[in-house]
């Protein structure tokens, strides 16, 4: 695994981890809310994808891990991603490309899917926020409304790499991003993993979104938002490895 920079749009730096060596497939990886590329999960990926002749790509969210900024917007996730795809589409110009989105990086995926020119063939999402705006207005308790009100932003009660911090202007955001309205399906087959017990992404929420768009969806009934419990990461790796190489 190397580690790399890109240059985003808005001036700073997208830190990136690339787990490369010339294969002709390259799996792009986006993490989830107040997550980063050095998640367990990623961290799977990088290890397993390349052992079945696929490369990995991650790269950290504005205002997340390694990243130089603090500034939170829906649209940055946005145009960060389509940045790195055009880096990965420079490593292999005729190979193909997928993605691999937790949690917020599956909600942003979704959106990028919807909105910008895109050449990955495959979607795999993990325990898929797809009701991100009013999973963050729960957040939005009275101490959180009354910071918001003296700082500009709040930090919601969560054990996140560093703090978070939610911002009105992002709040609107996804809400304006809500992909039950956004979501246009295209050429890119998406398959959706989730926990029948998450606590967090409501299950309920996947399923209705699955079914809503023909989405096929693998539920794993005993787990959680992080689906980390005892061979629930090996089920989403075995998953991931047939989605990607059959």
């Amino acid at each position: 695994m190397e580690k790399c920079t890109l240059h985003s749009r808005h001036g700073y730096a997208i830190p990136c981890h690339i787990t490369y060596q010339g294969e002709t497939k390259v799996l792009i990886v986006c993490h989830g809310f107040g997550s980063s590329k050095a998640s367990p999960m990623v961290q799977a990926l990088e290890k397993a994808m390349p052992e079945s002749g696929v490369g990995v790509v991650s790269f950290d969210f504005p205002a997340h891990g390694d990243s130089p900024v603090w500034d939170l917007h829906e649209t940055w996730c946005i145009d960060d991603l389509e940045t790195v795809e055009a880096y990965v589409r420079g490593l292999v110009p005729q190979g193909e490309l997928f993605y691999f989105a937790s949690s917020f990086g599956a909600f942003t995926l979704l959106n990028y899917l919807s909105a910008r020119p895109h050449t990955g063939r495959r979607a795999m999402l993990r325990s898929a926020a797809v009701a991100m705006g009013r999973l963050a207005e729960s957040w939005a308790d009275e101490k959180a409304r009354a910071d918001m009100a003296e700082q500009g932003y709040f930090v919601p009660d969560y054990d996140y790499v560093r703090e978070m911090r939610v911002t009105p202007a992002f709040l609107r955001e996804l809400k304006d991003h809500d992909v039950f309205r956004t979501y246009r399906p295209g050429e890119t087959e998406v398959f959706m993993v989730h926990g029948g017990s998450d606590s967090i992404a409501a299950p309920e929420a996947a399923r209705e979104f699955a079914r809503r768009f023909g989405i096929r969806l693998m539920e794993i009934p005993e787990g959680e938002h992080d689906l980390m419990g005892p061979g629930q990461l090996e089920e989403v790796l075995a998953a991931a490895k047939a989605f990607f190489t059959t």
